[in-house]
């Protein structure tokens, strides 16, 4: 739905949603990578990210957020269909005096709903030419399911900064980070771009992941991540729950316009919690909120912090697709006098893991390049386990006997090293 507006606050999202083609893309994109785990994130990464933003949300319990750091964002309407009115109150926003952000939606008497929406002050995150940005929170989606969370919409989110000035959406680029419905206990990412409706983007639905099982996120805190990666060709944007990468969408799924004027500038945070809409709407099949739907139920967060790396890492170059690596024996033992160990094992009967050791070094980011059988190679950034030191990765779709081909991309000191290629059968 378009909205037009007479503002000096931009609305921010302004995206409906085609609900046919939405839950159609969510269920073939789910049952097509359901197989990804979901693990920690690696504290080896630390050593290639430059901290450039944190916030732990300290406070006395019942205060507002630091306004030197945040905006509220006030107000009714947004574009999405969404109900609640947008407020400044400490009813709505505060800091719970334990170190977390609450957000809460509230009811009255005569059924108005109110509820909170923050962004930050800061809008110069931005991923150098060359470089990755990282955006990242730990946080706790609101502990309502069933009918009484008809209609809650709570979001972590990115805009592009040109949007502040000339709210042009979806040109300017959204990230969402993480999106649930319904109190689903899911995971949403999607990137909005180009022009709407239709365009490049598939607008206003976006170009997303779909609904992803989120288990134990509205009961704990989970730590949701976007990274703007430029220092890879094609650019991508990857999106993590716990440290895992369950959706990327590359540059080359759009044109070149599109994709610089969505990602590559800077982009300011938004949290929120919104009541109704589209959205849940769209995926209740009825409109929302209801008699049913419990007020009263934060989303928590924990911290959410920004980094970026620079761009000195020479840009990967993968195998071109349909070409035939020339596979070198999987090497025995541990590390003694290697640089590194790898190998791969059976998870079950169409599932392997794939690894990758350094050896009494710490590695910057590990990449796996591979290809099962006859298919296309894939190139996936790993996640390191800190239980075994490995990084990890876990490839779905095998049959028995089928093989697989991979290699890795591994950075040492600040500088990049590939490996030979090697193979490993299936069972």
């Amino acid at each position: 739905m378009q909205s037009n507006f007479v503002s000096s606050r931009p609305p921010g999202r302004r995206r409906t949603f085609h609900i046919a083609a939405l839950l159609l893309i969510a269920a073939l994109v789910f049952a097509a990578l359901s197989f990804f785990p979901y693990g920690k994130t690696s504290s080896a990464q630390a050593a290639t990210w430059n901290q450039v933003f944190n916030e732990d949300f300290n406070g006395a319990s019942g205060t507002g957020v630091n306004t030197s750091t945040w905006k509220y964002d006030t107000g009714t309407g947004w574009g999405t269909g969404e109900i609640e009115n947008m407020t400044n109150s400490t009813s709505n926003v505060s800091l719970d005096g334990n170190g977390h952000l609450a957000i809460t939606p509230r009811r009255d008497g005569s059924g108005n709903w109110t509820s909170g929406r923050i962004e930050t002050v800061q809008d110069n995150f931005a991923a150098p030419a060359g470089g990755q940005l990282k955006i990242t929170a730990s946080l706790q989606q609101p502990n309502v399911s069933g009918s009484a969370a008809l209609g809650y919409w709570p979001a972590f989110w990115t805009l592009g900064t040109p949007f502040r000035t000339d709210h042009n959406w979806p040109h300017d680029g959204e990230i969402d980070i993480m999106e649930d419905v319904n109190g689903l206990s899911s995971v949403y990412g999607t990137l909005h771009c180009g022009v709407s409706p239709g365009g490049p983007c598939n607008e206003t639905t976006g170009i997303g992941s779909g609904k992803r099982a989120c288990s134990g996120c509205q009961t704990g805190y989970h730590t949701y991540t976007e990274i703007i990666d430029r220092s890879v060709s094609p650019e991508q944007i990857r999106w993590y729950l716990d440290g895992v990468n369950y959706f990327t969408v590359s540059a080359s799924q759009v044109d070149a316009a599109t994709w610089s004027s969505a990602v590559d500038h800077s982009f300011f945070i938004i949290f929120d919690l919104a009541i109704g809409g589209g959205f849940p709407n769209g995926v209740s099949g009825t409109n929302t909120p209801t008699s049913a739907t419990q007020p009263n139920v934060p989303m928590l967060v924990d911290n959410v912090q920004v980094y970026t790396s620079s761009g000195t890492a020479p840009t990967p170059t993968p195998t071109p697709v349909g070409s035939t690596p020339t596979p070198t024996p999987t090497p025995s033992g541990g590390c003694t006098g290697s640089t590194f160990t790898q190998g791969a094992q059976n998870v079950n009967a169409s599932t392997g893991l794939l690894w990758f050791q350094a050896c009494n070094w710490t590695a910057g980011y590990v990449i796996v390049h591979y290809i099962v059988g006859s298919n296309t190679q894939q190139n996936v950034y790993m996640s390191y386990n800190s239980g075994t030191g490995r990084w990890e990765y876990n490839v779905g779709g095998f049959s028995a006997g089928q093989t697989v081909q991979y290699s890795f991309t591994y950075q040492k000191s600040g500088l990049q090293y590939d490996t030979g290629w090697y193979t490993w059968t299936h069972p």
